[in-house]
């Protein structure tokens, strides 16, 4: 069942021995989000909608990582979770790094779905731009949308997600947090980590993410050349075995 704390909103479904926290991309919701918890089985599954999202919009939210970060590892304490497996996608998965980063104790395992390369970006990132100028601009948006899509058939609602960003929390990530960078802390990452890339991904660029996985000890990488950003709505099953298959083999290697 749904549940409310600290101004911020999860789902949980499934149910399993680990659980496993699922954190959006940038605009998304934790209703979008849930075609990937409902393929998945074996695990205890908590779909969040970020600060300043959805459901979440009353949390604290500027849009820079450390905060967002903090704010969500607050209310995964305030789930009654204790070690986790954490996925996330896109900005999520900018978010689950800083995470694991500074509380590898809790973060058992690390998944990337599409992740916001650790370097960040640079102020003449045309899509990036774009969609910071199309806030509130629900024809602007839809068209951004389905310029990132690879079945745009499966990506329209995420609209309406994007529509419930607070003002703070899209311009203080598209046009600042989204220009930060943690590249320099991966060196440092002590729990296992796994990147799924997207071959068809026009938002995150594929050679950023496959070098932030080169600097990860013992980082791996799944590139699927048919996978878009927009992966979790369009191919949620791909996904959860993606996930599910890294997860077991760091169960095996740890036991």
């Amino acid at each position: 069942m749904p549940q409310t704390g600290s101004g911020m909103y999860w789902e949980e479904h499934g149910q399993g021995p680990a659980t496993l926290v699922l954190l959006p991309g940038f605009g998304a919701t934790a209703g979008l989000m849930a075609g990937i918890a409902r393929h998945l089985s074996g695990f205890r599954v908590l779909v969040f909608d970020l600060p300043g999202h959805g459901r979440s919009a009353g949390a604290p939210a500027d849009g820079r990582l450390p905060a967002l970060a903090a704010t969500l590892h607050d209310a995964i304490k305030d789930a009654g979770v204790g070690g986790h497996f954490l996925a996330g996608c896109s900005l999520g998965g900018a978010i689950a790094l800083r995470m694991a980063l500074d509380h590898p104790d809790e973060v058992r395992a690390l998944v990337g779905i599409v992740p916001w390369n650790a370097a960040g970006t640079t102020a003449d990132d045309q899509v990036i731009a774009a969609f910071d100028a199309a806030y509130g601009d629900t024809e602007a948006l839809a068209q951004g949308v389905a310029a990132i899509s690879v079945d745009p058939s499966k990506t329209s609602g995420l609209v309406d997600g994007m529509l419930t960003v607070t003002e703070p929390m899209w311009h203080g990530w598209l046009a600042g947090g989204a220009l930060t960078s943690q590249a320099d802390e991966l060196p440092g990452l002590r729990v296992p980590a796994c990147s799924i890339i997207g071959g068809k991904d026009v938002v995150v660029d594929q050679a950023a993410q496959l070098d932030d996985v080169r600097r990860i000890p013992g980082g791996r990488a799944v590139l699927l050349s048919d996978l878009g950003h927009l992966c979790g709505l369009e191919r949620p099953d791909v996904l959860a075995n993606e996930i599910t298959a890294f997860l077991t083999t760091v169960d095996t290697e740890s036991g």
